[in-house]
């Protein structure tokens, strides 16, 4: 008997951690976040663009090259910042943006993303983090999409 309720505790226990991992405040969060890094690209609006990174963010694209390597280029947060300081705002020209979140995990304070729109010919994979009660992007690698014939 005193097994079968250290059993049903500790499957209580990992149920109340598991649902404690996600919530929906979470997700719409994580949502608004990502939200903010790429439409404030996509708007040239670098406050949300801020808003969204950790100062200490890395994005990164593994970029082929012409001999056949490959090689690993990097952007900082702040030079993410000032280029989205010096785009246009591509809502005039182009109109609303579409994007398609995936959040793939969210498990305690991380969260891992997939992001796509209709105007950029990249795919996001996105890292982040709850750091003070917030969640912020501290990773992002991209990839291209393939070109249509």
């Amino acid at each position: 008997m005193k097994k079968i309720k250290f059993v049903i505790i500790i499957l209580l226990f990992g149920i109340i951690i598991k649902s404690s991992a996600q919530t929906a405040a979470d997700t719409t969060a994580i949502k608004e976040t990502v939200m903010n890094y790429i439409e404030g690209f996509y708007t040239a609006d670098a406050a949300r663009m801020e808003k969204a990174l950790h100062y200490d963010l890395a994005k990164r694209y593994v970029t082929p090259e012409r001999n056949g390597r490959n090689q690993v280029q990097h952007m900082s947060a702040m030079l993410l910042y000032q280029i989205t300081k010096m785009q246009k705002d591509n809502t005039e020209e182009h109109g609303k943006l579409e994007c398609d979140i995936l959040i793939s995990e969210i498990f305690g304070n991380v969260s891992i993303v997939r992001a796509e729109t209709n105007f950029f010919d990249f795919v996001d994979f996105i890292q982040l983090g709850k750091i003070n009660g917030e969640w912020k992007i501290v990773n992002v690698i991209w990839e291209r999409k393939p070109q249509e014939n």
